[in-house]
């Protein structure tokens, strides 16, 4: 036979980054969602035709290439459906009309099969495809169970392996706290892993390159999250820490840039870079002494000329990588650039206003610096922080950028400690958007014990017309002891 790997024309190539759904002109021709595609086009064209029918050869070349290129960039193809929705590799897509059609046809082919979706872990050859297709395709009817569906996958030693449905016994509010627990868990794997790149005193080549790979992928996962739930994933940022505040703040600072890129409508693979690049902004400061750092009066000139030579570490630390691609130069231009602002001052001295990264980053920056208790004061509340932000828009930061970020966390944003006009204390949990929900958000009511009493919405109104609860004004969690967080981490009633 013939190797169709050979017979045929390559396929246009693809990356996770095409799966984001911007249109239906994107990629391969009518569908912007590659692996979508590329699976549909496969399992159809196979239960059409014989194993050996030329009209496979198309289908398989697309799929060889396709886990050729998407593998090795991001470790696995995951495509999962679930309650009537396609996820790959964890991010939700957005399906266009036409694709529902197509859709429906994955669903019916998993459904028949008791599966809920596929992982492959390792690029297939054209081989590999094909015993993949006898399995799937031409086994007969009544041997499509999952068990031996599974079993059989196994025994053809490819690296296709079969998941089961998601979410089918589970509550929505059990799904609620599985997502926020892995949420705060991805969190949580970020700052420790940026904590012991900085705090290495044994670091060399091989030991910094592995940190940096797995800060990559926990980044990529961030992203993942962000794009399926931005609201659960904001809510990681609420997590302060003064005595931990580099590793915190460096893991703060990405969340909130990447919250605030996909609003923007930037790429998935952009949205990595920009959280790669918050991650390592501040890289620099740790040259800085800590007697400075932590100083609790005001630095005279000299200290501060000492402070302000971060930036500048921070490249000398980036630029240690063995190559320089455009993720690792987005790093040096953001951590050059994030203390510069919008209208031409700040420092290092530019010409030049700063690029769009660093602009991201900067209003991250400052909103979490802002909101995190210092040596030398306490912490703002986060409306505060943003009422005094909102002062310098356009000097210090691009108004237009500043606008979408205030509306992504809402005047009240997700973890601020709020006092009702009905007397009650409450944390607020979801935040942000449009309309009267960017100052109504949803809080988690806190009882007398100091514990979550439910989940209510500002929004709702009384018979009347009258809104039932109004916040009256925010308080700081520290006077009554509290960690707002770990509400927000347990909070699963959420309703919209």
């Amino acid at each position: 036979m013939t190797d169709p790997t050979k017979s045929q024309q390559p396929t246009q190539r693809v990356t996770i980054d095409d799966l984001a759904l911007r249109g239906a002109d994107n990629v391969l021709g009518e569908g912007p969602n590659a692996v979508m595609h590329t699976w549909f086009q496969l399992f159809r064209t196979a239960q059409i035709h014989a194993i050996d029918n030329q009209a496979l050869q198309r289908p398989i070349v697309a799929m060889v290439e396709m886990t050729n290129d998407v593998v090795p960039r991001e470790g696995h193809v995951s495509f999962q459906a679930k309650d009537k929705s396609i996820f790959v590799n964890g991010a939700k897509l957005r399906l266009s009309t036409d694709e529902y059609e197509l859709a429906g046809a994955v669903f019916d082919f998993f459904e028949e099969r008791g599966m809920g979706g596929f992982t492959i872990s390792k690029p297939m050859d054209a081989d590999a495809v094909r015993k993949l297709l006898a399995v799937l395709v031409y086994t007969p009817p009544a041997d499509r169970k999952f068990e031996k569906l599974d079993a059989a996958l196994k025994a053809a030693g490819i690296p296709f392996r079969l998941n089961k449905p998601l979410g089918a016994s589970k509550s929505n509010e059990e799904m609620a706290l599985e997502r926020r627990s892995y949420t705060f868990f991805t969190y949580s794997k970020l700052v420790v892993l940026y904590r012991s790149l900085i705090s290495d005193d044994k670091l060399n080549m091989q030991r910094r390159t592995y940190y940096l790979k797995k800060i990559a992928r926990t980044i990529q996962a961030l992203v993942d999250i962000c794009i399926e739930d931005d609201h659960t994933f904001l809510g990681s940022s609420s997590v302060k820490s003064g005595e931990a505040y580099a590793p915190h703040h460096a893991a703060n600072v990405a969340v909130l840039s990447i919250a605030l890129g996909e609003k923007l409508g930037l790429s998935k693979v952009a949205l990595a870079d920009l959280g790669l690049a918050a991650v390592f902004h501040d890289v620099g400061i740790r040259s800085c002494p800590a007697e400075l750092l932590e100083k609790r009066q005001a630095l005279d000139a000299s200290e501060r000329a000492v402070i302000e030579q971060h930036p500048l570490r921070s490249v000398e630390y980036l630029l240690q990588e063995r190559t320089f691609s455009k993720s690792v130069l987005s790093r040096i231009v953001v951590a050059f650039e994030h203390h510069r602002t919008y209208d031409g001052a700040g420092y290092p001295f530019g010409s030049r206003r700063p690029d769009l990264m660093a602009r991201i980053v900067t209003i991250a920056d400052v909103y979490d610096a802002l909101t995190t208790q210092r040596p030398w004061r306490k912490a703002h509340l986060p409306d505060e922080a943003l009422g005094m932000m909102m002062r310098e828009s356009g000097k210090r930061f691009d108004p237009a950028l500043l606008s979408v970020f205030v509306n992504t966390l809402g005047l009240y944003p997700i973890g601020t400690l709020v006092r009702l006009d009905s007397g009650e204390l409450a944390v607020v949990v979801y935040s942000g958007g449009e309309g009267e929900r960017i100052s109504r958000p949803i809080v988690a009511l806190l009882g007398r014990d100091g514990k979550p009493a439910g989940t209510v919405d500002l929004a709702e109104r009384a018979p009347s017309g009258s809104y039932k609860r109004t916040v009256t004004a925010s308080e700081d969690p520290a006077k009554y002891g509290l960690q707002t967080s770990a509400f927000v981490a347990g909070s699963a009633g959420v309703t919209q």
